[in-house]
């Protein structure tokens, strides 16, 4: 179990920021591919950022503050979240590739078939919610909020609406970057 302690502490360990630039920077590259007709590379820019995560976090964040190390209790908290997001975002892929199915073998108007890859990244960046950052609530809602809006006024290519998704997330992510920056100066082994 958990104590209230713990879980402050583990969400605050990712107020720096550096994760949302990550996404943010991720989905408009992504968007950025689609534009271009190259969503291949697309789908594999999630796997060249994962390494980021890492080296950003030892090179920017941990000079500022100390890695921090949580306990078993706080692990196994975090793994059963994410298994619960996996099988929910599966179910969600699911049913979307269902409605487009449906669109297709009917002959319904797909103007909202454009707004699938959007609102699937809408409800993947609700998966924030796993470390506590509220925010991706907020990035999520917006992004959610890009792909309906953009799908009802006939945006007929989704990396446009990708892009639009991953903007809002990049530039807050540079906001906080730049506060953490500012408020927790490197530390030096002169200043130990």
């Amino acid at each position: 179990m958990t104590t209230p302690l713990t879980r402050a502490l583990y969400r605050r360990s990712f107020d720096d920021g550096w994760l949302d630039v990550l996404v943010g920077f991720g989905l408009t590259l992504i968007g950025c591919f689609w534009l271009i007709d190259q969503v291949v590379l697309g789908a594999l820019v999630p796997a060249v950022l994962f390494p980021f995560w890492t080296i950003g976090r030892k090179k920017l964040v941990e000079p500022r503050l100390a890695a921090p190390s949580f306990g078993a209790p706080q692990t196994a908290r975090t793994r059963r979240a994410l298994t619960g997001w996996v099988l929910f975002g599966a179910g969600v892929g699911l049913t979307e590739l269902a409605f487009v199915f449906f669109l297709r073998t009917t002959g319904e108007s797909t103007t909202l078939a454009v707004a699938i890859p959007a609102i699937l990244v809408g409800t993947g960046l609700f998966s924030g919610l796993i470390i506590g950052a509220r925010r991706f609530l907020v990035y999520g809602l917006l992004a959610i909020g890009t792909g309906l809006v953009g799908g009802w006024a006939g945006v007929e290519q989704p990396g446009w609406l990708l892009v639009l998704a991953g903007l809002p997330v990049l530039v807050a992510g540079l906001v906080l970057l730049v506060r953490f920056f500012r408020d927790f100066p490197e530390v030096t082994d002169e200043a130990v």
